[in-house]
This record gives structure tokens, C-alpha cells and sequence, in this order.
């Protein structure tokens, strides 16, 4: 979905915000807290549901309002948003109700570039795993049902094992069951993507970061060899006294590796950011592959990469067909790198949350 207008209300400091004939980029310059980033978020917010800025709706409703409002359109599509203050919302698409955000997801793959953040690679297994599944919930057609099954199961499975203490082996037998089944379906739909997808993220290091080398290795979660089944029933008696699911696809992790060691210890803040950019772009390569073209949010990106890098991902983002909104405080850096690559694009200044085109 190429995004040719957007409508955002009540949302943080903006004004009512309507523009039109949006181009494949859009570049949001103003000064600090001009209201820049809340465009971005709300364009978020309607593809995902969730700002990336904060879990609490009424941090982003503005204040005595009840409801926030975004709208986009497309040659082919309209979809809207609204959210309540208790985190109630009410979507559509082209006039009708849908039940569920994966039908947005679906029409608006989205991929936020944030260099500031260095979280997937420094933080835990969480938003690599987050990272992972935003992947395979666009390539794999079969991966989200398989992942709403083994979610119920494993649901089930920790409710159990929170209530009762003395559970049986025979207890669990069913629930143990459809995680294994479940889950070895999830294990082999990842193991096949990220196969893929280290082959893309290895084009986009060469140009990033050429002087290293660095690999994408995939952890199951569980004993693959042996099977989640056998570590499930292994694990029952440990798993009584933790009172949750240790082994299975929910426990899973992307490692990534340096000939020097693990990336989160040997890499410079630096390198990271140009890691994480090279992640990003991968899996945008792989979405373009399957035909799929993704919007990207690109957030500050000239005060966190050098000129060289900043030219070389817009230019990147423009071989694969994404459209971009982009925010900068120096939108001559950008201005120049559109000229430079022959980019066409809109320029727009944020001030005091009013949003207006500017002259290029």
C-alpha cells in the first residue's frame, strides 16, 4: 500500500493533520518537539495498533480528548483507525468493520528504521524475536494461524502450571501435544526464513558495514534434535516449580555473530546502528521479493548516521520501491541527497504541530 493520503487527529501536539498526493518520500522537518516523530507514530499506530513510543494510549491522545483518529488512502485501499483512551479501537477497511489488526498489518507492512535504538541487538531475546516474527507474519502465509494455536496452548499450558502444583504428566499430555505439534511447525517455517534472509542481510552488510563479517544464527527455543515433545515431558517437574513453559518457539532467539564474538559486545554504538539498519533493510528486501512493498518510518535518521551512510539507505529504500516518511532537523543534508540520487519526493515543515508543504 503506497500511501497517497493520510488524515491524523488528536494526536499528541499535532493540529489536524490532511495531505494529499503523498510521494514515494515525505520528509517532516521542524525543531524539537515540533511534533515531527508524532506523525511517524500515528502512521504506526494505524498499521499496528501500538505506538513506538509508548504502551499508554492517553500518553499520545491529547489531553481532554477521548479519541484518536487516523485515517490513510491508497489507489486501491482506505483504512482507519480509532483509539480510545482505555485502549478500545475501531477499525476499518474501505468502510467496513474488520476484528483484528492483522488485517491492517496485512495491507500496511511496516518497518520502523529508528538508528537511535540499538535495542534489538543489545536487549534480550524479545525484540529480536518480535523482529523475526514481523518477517514470517508477511512471507509465510501459514506462520500467524500456526502461531495463534501454539499461543492458546501455551496459554493453557502456564495457566495450568500456575494453578495446580501437583499436576500429572497425563495433566498435561494434551496441551504438551499441541505445543509440539505447533510449535515444530513454527520452528521449521522460521528455520526456512531466516535462511533466506541471511542471504539478503549479507548484500546490505557489504554496503553498511564491509569490513565486517557477520552471521544470523537461529535458536529454536528447544532441543530441536530431540524434539520440543521430549523436552516438554523432560522439563514437566522443573516446569511445576517455575510455573511456566521453559522449551518451545515463544523462548526463541537470533544470534548475531561477529569473527570477534557476539555483536552486543564487540561492536561500537556505531557499528550497531548500521547493524540494525542492515537488519531492517534485509527483511524490507526479502518483503519486496514477494512482491510485498513496505512503508518505512525513518526517524531523525541525519542526526544518527554519517552522509555517506544517510545517502546510501535512501538510496537503498528507493531501489526497493518503499515509501518512506522521513524526519530531520537538517533537511538540506536531505534535500541534497534527493538531488544527488533523483529522487522525487515532498517536503513538508512541522511547526508548533502544524504540518504544511514547503517549498523545495
Amino acid at each position: 500500500m503506497q500511501i497517497t493520503r493520510l488524515h491524523i487527529e488528536r494526536v499528541r501536539n499535532l493540529k489536524t493533520v490532511a495531505l494529499a498526493g503523498l510521494q514515494p518520500f515525505n520528509v517532516f522537518y521542524g525543531q524539537n518537539g515540533s511534533g515531527k516523530t508524532s506523525i511517524l507514530e500515528a502512521i504506526h499506530l494505524l498499521a499496528t495498533g501500538r505506538s513506538f513510543r509508548t504502551h499508554i494510549p492517553k500518553n499520545y491522545i491529547q489531553n481532554q480528548a477521548n479519541d484518536a483518529i487516523v485515517f490513510a488512502q491508497s489507489a486501491a485501499d482506505k483504512i482507519g483507525m480509532q483509539k480510545f483512551q482505555g485502549g478500545e479501537q475501531i477499525i476499518k477497511v474501505n468502510g467496513d468493520l474488520v476484528a483484528t489488526q492483522g488485517q491492517l498489518a496485512k495491507i500496511l507492512p511496516l518497518q520502523l528504521i529508528d538508528p537511535q535504538s540499538t535495542d534489538i541487538i543489545d536487549h534480550g531475546a524479545k525484540p529480536r524475536r518480535q523482529m523475526m516474527d514481523w518477517m514470517m507474519f508477511h512471507v509465510e502465509p501459514e506462520f500467524y494461524h500456526a502461531w495463534q494455536y501454539y499461543a492458546r496452548a501455551l496459554k493453557q499450558r502456564n495457566s495450568l502450571l500456575k494453578s495446580q502444583s501437583r499436576l500429572s504428566l497425563s495433566d498435561l499430555e494434551p496441551w504438551n501435544k499441541m505445543l509440539s505439534d505447533y510449535g515444530e511447525i513454527l520452528h521449521l517455517q522460521r528455520q526456512s526464513a531466516v535462511e533466506q534472509w541471511q542471504r539478503y542481510l549479507q548484500q546490505d552488510l557489504a554496503q553498511l558495514l564491509p569490513d565486517l563479517q557477520i552471521s544470523l544464527e537461529y535458536y529454536s527455543g528447544y532441543h530441536h534434535e530431540t524434539g520440543l515433545l521430549n523436552d516438554l515431558t523432560n522439563s514437566h517437574y522443573k516446569d511445576l516449580e517455575r510455573r511456566y513453559t521453559e522449551y518451545g518457539p515463544h523462548r526463541a532467539d537470533l544470534r548475531l555473530k561477529t569473527s570477534m564474538g557476539d555483536a552486543d559486545t564487540v561492536l561500537s554504538r556505531g557499528q550497531k546502528k548500521l547493524l540494525l539498519t542492515a537488519l531492517k533493510l534485509s527483511q524490507i528486501a526479502m518483503l519486496h521479493a514477494c512482491n510485498k512493498e513496505t512503508v518505512v518510518l525513518l526517524d531523525d535518521v541525519t542526526a544518527e548516521l554519517d552522509l555517506t551512510a544517510q545517502q546510501r539507505l535512501i538510496e537503498r529504500l528507493s531501489q526497493l520501491g518503499s515509501q518512506v516518511f522521513m524526519t530531520t532537523l537538517d533537511h538540506e543534508s536531505v534535500k541534497q541527497h534527493m538531488h544527488d540520487l533523483s529522487i522525487s519526493y515532498q517536503l513538508f515543515k512541522v511547526e508548533g504541530g502544524a504540518v504544511q508543504l514547503a517549498v523545495q
